[in-house]
C-alpha cells in the first residue's frame, strides 16, 4: 500500500474515533439532558400540581374574605340603621324629657299657688275661730244682759208687792193680765192650728240648742239652720238670730230634717239684716 493510501487509512481511522469519542460525548450530554429534562418535568409538574392548590386555596380564601366583606358591610349597614334608629329614639325621649320638665314646672308652680291658697285658707279659719269666740263672748253678754234684766224685774216686783198703795193699780194690773192671758192663749191655739206645735209635746222647756245660719231667703224671709230633729229640734221652736253682740230678730222652726231645719223670720229687728254664719239659739 502506498504511503499516500495508509495516511489516508489513518486519518480515516483517526476520523472515526475523534467521531465515535464527540457521538460517546453527545450521548453522555444526551442523557444527562435527557435526566435533567425528566427531573424538571416532574418538578414542574408538581409545581403545577402545587400552584394549582395554592391558586384553588387563595380563591376560596378571596371568596371567604369578599363573603365576610359583605357580611361586614351589612352589618355595618344595620348598625347604622340601629344608630339611626336610635338616634330618633333619643331625640323622642329629650321630646318627653322637656315635656316632663315642663310639667314639673307648672305642677310646681300649682303646688305654690296651693300653698298660698292654704294660707289664705289658714288665715280665715283663724278669723273664724276669732269671730266664733267673739260670738261666744257676745252670747255670754247678752246672757249676763237677760240675767240682770230678770233681776231687776224681780226686785222691781218685789218693790211692787211690798207696796200696799200699789194695790188697785195691782189689781187692774192683774185684770189687763187676765185678758193678755186670754190673748196669749188665744194666739197660741191659732199658733197650734196654723204649725201643728203643740206645747205640750215638746216636754216643757225648750231645751238650749245653738247653731248657725246656713243660708238666708231674704224673698221668703226664711232661714236654713244648720240643726235637725237629730240635735232635738222640733217644728214650733223659735231661736234668736244674732252676730258680734248684735241682735237681728227670731225664727220659728216649719220643716224639721235629721241634720238641719228651716224656719220662718217672725221678729225682725229693724235696721239688721240675717246673713250666713249668723249665730242661732233657743236660749240666750
Amino acid at each position: 500500500m502506498s504511503p499516500i493510501g495508509r495516511i489516508a487509512v489513518f486519518l480515516n481511522l483517526a476520523l472515526s474515533a475523534g467521531f465515535l469519542g464527540w457521538a460517546a460525548a453527545n450521548l453522555s450530554d444526551a442523557e444527562k439532558f435527557r435526566s435533567q429534562y425528566d427531573a424538571k418535568t416532574t418538578e414542574l409538574a408538581e409545581l403545577e400540581r402545587t400552584s394549582g392548590a395554592q391558586i384553588e386555596a387563595l380563591t376560596s380564601e378571596r371568596d371567604e374574605n369578599a363573603r365576610q366583606r359583605t357580611d361586614m358591610r351589612n352589618q355595618k349597614d344595620a348598625l347604622g340603621n340601629q344608630v339611626t334608629a336610635l338616634n330618633e329614639q333619643l331625640n323622642e325621649k329629650t321630646d318627653e324629657l322637656n315635656q316632663l320638665k315642663a310639667n314639673m314646672s307648672n305642677i310646681a308652680s300649682t303646688i305654690g299657688d296651693l300653698n298660698s291658697n292654704l294660707e289664705d285658707m289658714k288665715s280665715q279659719v283663724a278669723q273664724a275661730n276669732e269671730a266664733r269666740v267673739e260670738a261666744v263672748e257676745a252670747r255670754r253678754t247678752a246672757e249676763n244682759e237677760r240675767d240682770d234684766a230678770v233681776q231687776a224685774k224681780a226686785s222691781s216686783d218685789d218693790r211692787a208687792n211690798g207696796l200696799d198703795l200699789q194695790l188697785r193699780q195691782a189689781e187692774k194690773d192683774l185684770t189687763s193680765a187676765r185678758a193678755n192671758i186670754q190673748d196669749l192663749e188665744t194666739q197660741v191655739s191659732t199658733i197650734v192650728a196654723a204649725t201643728g206645735f203643740d206645747p205640750a209635746a215638746a216636754g216643757g222647756a225648750v231645751p238650749q240648742i245653738d247653731g248657725a245660719v246656713l243660708q238666708y231667703y231674704a224673698d221668703l224671709q226664711l232661714v236654713h239652720i244648720n240643726r235637725g230633729s237629730d240635735d232635738q229640734v222640733k217644728r214650733g221652736f223659735v231661736f234668736d238670730i244674732w252676730n258680734a253682740g248684735q241682735y237681728k230678730g227670731q225664727a220659728q222652726v216649719e220643716v224639721v230634717n235629721p241634720g238641719s231645719c228651716t224656719a220662718r223670720i217672725i221678729n225682725a229687728v229693724q235696721g239688721t239684716q240675717v246673713v250666713q254664719g249668723d249665730r242661732v239659739s233657743t236660749r240666750i
